[in-house]
């Protein structure tokens, strides 16, 4: 399998870039190399728009919106079957982002990682003063590394759980008779092993799916304040400005 070392083949929108990092928007309208590559960095790719299909060495993985993927430097890929328009944000790491303690082979993506993403994507659009030191705090705060040893497999039952049942909240007491184990056990053990609570990760499903509205529909946002399960407006205004840094509003001007 020869590989090519690229950088993204898209058209760069946005870019903000440091002695540590660089950040784009890249979007694609029309075919570019499906040929097997790789990167120098470490970098992450968050689809915000349309999507692809990807093959790695251990198979295939579908890339849609809301999606973010994690790739080690050197790591080969191919990129095939992309939907246009697509908009992608990624970020690329250098060495010097990392040290002994903060290693990306021993780092884990936050359960907000997404919204963290979409921060950072917001930030380039303020592009001020402030927004050096903004992106890296961000990002910093997509990685935690996990001290708390191997994930119970209920946990995992419990996201497909949450994901099937994005519309609703799902009370603790009715998790608990479902995967049988006492409400302070399940609490306790999720917050620890994904570094939020069951409220936030409920949360962040439900903003995600807007999200991925706001982009990839033409619904409205009072539209999309009802698919989504909100109680109106400004509850999703309140979510979005909390977990993302900005309103929908805002949000859906700058993908324009």
């Amino acid at each position: 399998m020869k590989a090519n070392r690229t950088g993204f083949l898209g058209d760069t929108l946005k870019s903000f870039q440091n002695d540590l990092m660089r950040v784009s928007v890249v979007e694609y309208t029309h075919k570019v190399s499906e040929e097997w590559h790789y990167h120098e960095d470490v970098h992450l790719s968050s689809i915000l728009v349309g999507g692809n299909r990807e093959s790695r060495k251990k198979g295939d993985i579908d890339v849609v919106p809301g999606k973010l993927m994690t790739y080690r430097e050197g790591e080969i890929h191919r990129n095939r079957n992309t939907v246009f328009p697509s908009k992608n944000l990624n970020i690329e790491l250098s060495t010097s982002f990392f040290n002994d303690e903060f290693q990306f082979s021993n780092l884990k993506l936050s359960s907000g990682a997404y919204l963290s993403m979409l921060k950072i994507y917001y930030e380039l659009f303020i592009n001020d003063t402030y927004s050096n030191d903004s992106i890296q705090q961000t990002i910093t705060s997509i990685f935690f590394k996990d001290k708390s040893g191997r994930m119970p497999d209920w946990i995992e039952t419990l996201k497909s759980l949450l994901n099937d049942r994005w519309q609703e909240f799902v009370p603790l007491h009715e998790i608990s008779n479902e995967l049988g184990f006492h409400p302070v056990t399940i609490s306790k053990s999720f917050a620890k092993h994904t570094q939020c609570t069951l409220a936030d990760y409920m949360r962040i499903i439900k903003i995600k799916r807007a999200v991925n509205l706001i982009f990839n529909s033409s619904h409205s946002l009072t539209e999309i304040t009802y698919i989504c399960g909100f109680s109106d407006q400004s509850h999703m205004n309140r979510l979005f400005k909390y977990y993302i840094g900005t309103n929908p509003r805002k949000l859906k001007k700058v993908n324009i």
